[in-house]
């Protein structure tokens, strides 16, 4: 059981740097254009609940 739950953790925090490296890059390439708000929104989110996650195993 400890051993999927950390599988699974490993994989969202993959995805999540995915999405942030993804970020980064259009902030870069457009500094100034328009952006929707829910996506920076959602990776903070992940990374809160990846977090909090942690804390609850150890």
């Amino acid at each position: 059981m400890m051993k999927n739950r950390k599988i699974v953790s490993r994989i969202i925090l993959a995805v999540l740097l995915i999405c942030t490296a993804f970020l980064i890059y259009s902030i870069a390439t457009n500094p100034f254009g328009k952006r929707n708000i829910m996506f920076p929104i959602a990776i903070t989110a992940g990374f809160i609940a990846l977090g909090q996650d942690k804390e609850k195993v150890k």
